[in-house]
């Protein structure tokens, strides 16, 4: 695809910039969509990226990115309104004759989630498959490996790893590997057109085996701590100031808890989708660790051990938001009786294996939609 260009949004992101610099790294003509100039920007550029900076939700800025180029990668932003940055690029993509259309998604998207997030990226996905003569691949992963590694700090200085697991398992991505599948994809989207996958680790790991990882990987020991949601939602909160994130990722982000326990994670998993598309053995979890422990708050020393300590003090006291009553200030939808994905049988039956591209990609869905809103 010498003469093919990608536009990827999200470019300055984890996800967004590793699927610009692979594709870089192949020779693939690649405009990157940030928000603002900035120094990872600058990096993309020097790695040859032509660098476009526009509003996700201007439907102008959003067709001058995409007017003259083949093949878009869609990373929605955290944001209420995605499903307005999706119509907009869909617009812009039907309108320039994109050729293919590659849409990060969620593992747990269904039209009855609790989490307007997660209905969203269900109906994102719904979006981009009507577009015609457009490939349409969808990418979902679960639980990311980078999330674990938001902990990171408390196991490094206090040798534990506070992470709500309901003693059950996940085969946790690299950010990398999520990238690869999205490259894979748009290196040959018409053998992919149709299908979802969903990248993740080798192996089904539980709370212990992820500790146990970061422990080698840092080279001290380290404990898995199961905490209750409560607490991690406090954790939630701190991390989500420190990285920018606001009261609608919280709001998200509550909602994935329940699916711990109802093993959501483990359905379908592992799969070989990162071998399947890109040629590749998907990366084990202490290989990710090793990429994250050398940080300047990995290292032991007495500033660090005390801002952990604090950390966690912090997380005890500090109040969490009032979500509900967030989306109802927001008034955001819900649906009519919302169910957890691992609770819900339309989620069950198009995340179902199966070898044959369907409208639904994971699986035929086997049930009326009037029975599946009464049905456990």
């Amino acid at each position: 695809m010498t003469n093919t260009s990608v536009l990827v949004t999200g470019a300055t992101g984890k996800i967004g910039g590793a699927v610009a610099a692979q594709l870089l790294e192949k020779g693939v003509p690649t405009r990157a969509l940030v928000h603002r100039i900035d120094r990872r920007s600058d990096r993309l550029g020097a790695l040859g990226a032509e660098i476009v900076v526009a509003d996700m939700f201007d439907i102008q800025a959003v067709q001058a990115a995409v007017d003259g180029v083949d093949r878009l990668f869609f990373n929605p932003p955290y944001h209420p309104h995605a499903l307005d940055a999706a119509v907009t690029f869909a617009v812009a993509a039907r309108h320039a004759g994109v050729e293919a259309v590659v849409a990060l998604g969620q593992w747990l998207a269904s039209p009855e989630h609790p989490s307007l997030m997660t209905r969203q990226q269900w109906l994102t996905d719904k979006l981009f498959a009507l577009l015609p003569n457009t490939a349409h691949v969808a990418v979902d992963p679960g639980f990311f490996a980078d999330n674990y590694m938001q902990v990171l700090p408390y196991a490094a200085q206090l040798g534990m790893l506070p992470m709500p697991t309901a003693a059950r398992r996940n085969a946790p991505p690299s950010n990398e590997d999520i990238a690869r599948v999205a490259v894979g994809a748009l290196l040959d989207p018409h053998r992919h057109g149709g299908r979802a996958y969903r990248p993740t680790g080798p192996k089904l790991l539980s709370g212990a085996d992820i500790a146990d990882a970061i422990g080698e990987a840092l080279g001290r020991r380290v404990r898995h701590i199961e905490i209750p949601p409560w607490m991690f939602m406090r954790a939630v909160r701190t991390i989500a100031k420190q990285s920018g994130g606001g009261l609608f990722f919280e709001s998200s982000v509550r909602h994935y808890l329940p699916e711990n326990g109802l093993g959501t994670w483990e359905v379908g998993g592992p799969t070989t989708h990162v071998r399947d598309v890109a040629g590749v053995e998907p990366e084990d979890f202490l290989t990710i660790a090793r990429r994250y422990v050398n940080g300047a708050d990995t290292r032991r020393t007495a500033g660090n051990i005390l801002r952990a300590i604090g950390g966690l003090i912090q997380i005890g006291l500090v109040p969490a938001h009032r979500l509900d009553k967030f989306d109802r200030l927001q008034q955001h939808p819900q649906p009519a009786q919302p169910r957890f994905s691992g609770e819900s049988v339309v989620w069950r039956n198009e995340h179902a294996a199966s070898a044959d591209a369907t409208p639904d990609r994971f699986g035929v869905l086997e049930i009326p939609w009037a029975s599946a809103s009464q049905s456990r």
